[in-house]
C-alpha cells in the first residue's frame, strides 16, 4: 500500500524532534483538497472554525488584521484573485478530514516505532491562500507536518530558544493571547528557509516560530498537528509561566528544576477547570447581553 506520508528511515530518534526535517506525501491529487469540496466545508462550518482576511506582513498586528469583505465560502471559490489568507481549524471534526488525519498519523507512528504520531489530541488545519500572500510570523504549541498540496511556499522557520528572535515572554502561552510575534527583517539572517512545492511537506518543531510567502499561484497545505505527553506537559508549564510572569514572576525554562515543573502543573490541572467555567459563563452573558440589546435596538425601531 502506498504510503500517504513518507518518512526517511532513521530521521527520527526522538518523540520531541528539535529540527525541522522534509518529507514527501501522496496527497496532492487526493479529492478532498479540491477547491469546491473545501468551498462546501468552509461553508459548513461555525465561523469560529474559519479564520481569513486580506493581505497581510509577517508582522502584522493581530488587532488590525484587514478583511476582504467576503464569506469564507466566497473567499476558497475566489481565492484566485481574493488577494487573501483563510485556515479551516479543525477540519476533523468532518469524518472524512478525520479518517485522513488518523490514516496519516496513524502510518507516521508506523514509520518512527511509535516515537512521532501518537494518537493524542490530533488536529487537522487546511491552508487556502492567494497568490503572494503571507501567513504572519507566528508560532504553535504543538508538533506539525505542513504538507503542500497545490503550488508552492517559502517557510522561514526559527529556534524558539533564540532570545535574539522571541523573547521569553514571547514565547510563552497565555490564555487568550494571539499567536502571532513581533517580527523584523534582520531576523532572516537566523532563519531555516524552506520551500515546499505539492507533493513535499515539512515537519515544524513545537513552539518554533515560522512565517510563510506563499507563491505565484493559488496554494493548498495540508497542516496535521498532535500531541505527546511531553508536548503536553511542556504546553501546560507555558501557560503556568505566562501567568506567573503576568504577576511580575518570571520564570525558568521547562527542566531547569523538575519539582518546581511538577508544582506547577498540577496547580495547572486543578485550576484550568475553574478558568474555562469562568470564561464559559462569561462568553454565556455576553451573548445573551448582545441578544437583548439587539431585541432593545429592534423594538426601539420598529
Amino acid at each position: 500500500m502506498t504510503r500517504l506520508i513518507e518518512i526517511e528511515q532513521g530521521t527520527v530518534t526522538s518523540s520531541l524532534p528539535e529540527a525541522s526535517f522534509r518529507v514527501r506525501h501522496h496527497l496532492a491529487e487526493h479529492p478532498l483538497f479540491r477547491l469546491e469540496r473545501l468551498a462546501e466545508l468552509a461553508a459548513s462550518l461555525p465561523a469560529d472554525q474559519i479564520e481569513f482576511n486580506g493581505p497581510v506582513d509577517p508582522n502584522q498586528d493581530p488587532d488590525m488584521t484587514p478583511s476582504n469583505g467576503m464569506t469564507p465560502e466566497e473567499t476558497v471559490r475566489r481565492i484566485e484573485d481574493a488577494r487573501s489568507w483563510l485556515v479551516i481549524k479543525n477540519a476533523e471534526t468532518d469524518p472524512a478530514y478525520k479518517a485522513l488525519l488518523d490514516a496519516c498519523l496513524d502510518q507516521v507512528a508506523q514509520q518512527t516505532d511509535g516515537l512521532m504520531g501518537a494518537a493524542l489530541d490530533r488536529q487537522a488545519f487546511i491552508f487556502v491562500t492567494s497568490p503572494g500572500n503571507v501567513t504572519p510570523f507566528h508560532s504553535d504549541p504543538e508538533q506539525n507536518f505542513l504538507l503542500q498540496i497545490r503550488g508552492s511556499k517559502r517557510m522561514s522557520l526559527f529556534d524558539h530558544r533564540d532570545r535574539a528572535v522571541v523573547s521569553a515572554a514571547d514565547s510563552e502561552l497565555f490564555p487568550g493571547k494571539h499567536r502571532n510575534l513581533p517580527y523584523r527583517d534582520d531576523f532572516e539572517a537566523k532563519a531555516t528557509h524552506q520551500h515546499i512545492e505539492p507533493g513535499e511537506g515539512i515537519f515544524v518543531p513545537i513552539f518554533d516560530p515560522h512565517w510563510v510567502k506563499n507563491g505565484d499561484a493559488v496554494s493548498i497545505s495540508f497542516s496535521i498537528t498532535w500531541q505527546t505527553q511531553e508536548t503536553r506537559r511542556l504546553v501546560k508549564l507555558s501557560y503556568v509561566n505566562a501567568v506567573l510572569r503576568r504577576f511580575g514572576w518570571p520564570q525558568a525554562p521547562a527542566g531547569n528544576n523538575e519539582t518546581w515543573d511538577w508544582v506547577k502543573i498540577a496547580a495547572y490541572q486543578a485550576l484550568r477547570p475553574l478558568y474555562d467555567a469562568v470564561k464559559k459563563l462569561v462568553g454565556d452573558r455576553c451573548k445573551a447581553l448582545a441578544i437583548f440589546l439587539g431585541r432593545k435596538a429592534g423594538q426601539a425601531t420598529a
